[in-house]
């Protein structure tokens, strides 16, 4: 039977004739092909698990057309399904950047078939679309952060550092759902996955941190996380207009009452350009991480003395 083995979908339509009637105008084929490069990880991670333990026979590897040998006897092993988790974290999150690369493809298709569609319909689903977007993208920036701590707790000491600081996370078990496991892209997270990194001497652990630290610090990334905010726990901007802006109508002094009466307006939020604008810069931001990170995971882990076979 035929495997996937990586899965990108040029849009969230069902109808494909539509889809094939308009290719949208920039195709970002990086973002795409970063996608596909994080899910293909997903499919080695037992293979990496079986390198890097102890065996009797001469093992080869072909890792793109060269073949490897793969040492009978690493110099240090693993604490079990560690590299596992590694490579299924890394699956989950090349499809999340998949995912918010085909909701920015239809957004682009959205906009170029705008004429004659009433503005208030336009700004709904092109925000909508852009927003889904946005949350895939947020989602995968996390989880980059927590791949990064699982890598850098491959060194028995990092994880002693980080444990010590972060009793919640009960040491960090392999395949947690503990709430207390996961961390977030945040200054106190990146800052102690940072001291953990330096403590291991691995320069290429601390290069790693490098790379989410960064993304932190991106505009576009810092956006988007204030859009979050205010839609998640705050006030989603309305697409239509309304008489209920985020000014006070009622004000008392004294014993005078002072009421105002709004007419119909739009909040500035829901301009649905700039919401897009921002999904593109944080997707480019993120792409780029994802990158550097995919580069300096295995010199970090062969670093650790683990063998370690990269395709």
């Amino acid at each position: 039977m035929p495997h996937t083995s990586a899965l990108i979908a040029p849009s969230l339509s069902w109808d494909n004739s539509s889809i094939q009637a308009l290719t949208p105008p920039k195709a970002r084929a990086y973002v795409e092909r970063e996608s596909l490069a994080w899910q293909q990880m997903s499919q080695h991670g037992s293979a990496a698990e079986d390198h890097a333990i102890p065996s009797h026979a001469r093992r080869q590897h072909i890792v793109n057309g060269r073949v490897t040998v793969v040492p009978k006897r690493p110099r240090r092993i693993p604490a079990p399904n560690r590299l596992l988790e590694l490579h299924g974290l890394a699956g989950a999150i090349g499809e999340q950047l998949g995912l918010a690369w085909t909701a920015e493809q239809d957004v682009q298709r959205f906009i170029a078939t705008s004429a004659g569609r009433l503005a208030e319909h336009q700004r709904l689903v092109q925000r909508a679309l852009a927003e889904a977007a946005a949350y895939f993208l947020l989602g995968a920036s996390h989880s980059l952060a927590n791949m990064v701590l699982r890598l850098v707790i491959l060194n028995p000491g990092a994880l002693n550092l980080l444990s010590g600081r972060r009793a919640r996370a009960n040491g960090y078990p392999v395949f947690s759902d503990e709430h207390g496991a996961w961390v977030s892209l945040n200054r106190d997270d990146v800052r102690d996955i940072r001291a953990a990194a330096e403590a291991t001497g691995n320069k290429f652990m601390t290069s790693a941190v490098d790379h989410i630290a960064a993304l932190r610090q991106r505009p576009g990334f810092l956006a988007l996380e204030a859009r979050r905010g205010m839609d998640y726990h705050r006030r989603r901007p309305q697409s239509v207009e309304h008489t209920s802006p985020r000014r006070e109508a009622v004000i008392r002094i004294g014993n005078v009452t002072q009421f105002t009466d709004f007419a119909e307006q739009l909040e500035p939020e829901a301009d649905p350009d700039s919401v897009y604008v921002l999904v593109v810069e944080a997707m480019e931001a993120l792409r780029v991480a994802m990158r550097d990170v995919r580069r300096t995971m295995p010199r970090a882990i062969r670093a650790e003395g683990i063998t370690y076979v990269h395709r």
